[in-house]
């Protein structure tokens, strides 16, 4: 793997577009894959935070890709919804309430529309 130092701008300027290129096909496969919250932290603390393109930039363009990436997690909650299971049944988002319900029977999380995997 080669070294990148970021010293020109036109070098700064190709990292920030590669960083931006590789987070949004992070993304994209995430949802494609149904990855978790967790895994997709893993992802990009691997592939991104630690990466020379992003060490080496200065701190304003390192904090415009970190927005990049926030906003890349706050469009994800295009993709899920709030769901619930009770007494280990997956009812979806249509918890019933009424005789005989156990709060303490409830699990809930976000996950992938038209799925049970949790985002």
């Amino acid at each position: 793997m080669t070294e990148t130092k970021n010293t020109t701008w036109k070098q700064k300027l190709n990292s920030n577009d590669t960083l931006k290129y590789d987070i949004k096909h992070i993304f994209r496969h995430a949802r494609e894959q149904n990855s978790t919250h967790n895994e997709i932290n893993e992802i990009i603390t691997t592939m991104i935070y630690r990466d020379q393109k992003y060490t080496t930039l200065p701190n304003y363009m390192q904090s415009s890709i970190n927005g990049y990436i926030l906003a890349n997690f706050d469009f994800m909650y295009e993709f899920v919804t709030w769901s619930h299971w009770y007494n280990g049944i997956f009812v979806g988002e249509n918890l019933k309430y009424g005789k005989g319900f156990d709060q303490s029977k409830v699990v809930s999380n976000h996950v992938y529309k038209g799925t049970e995997n949790i985002y």
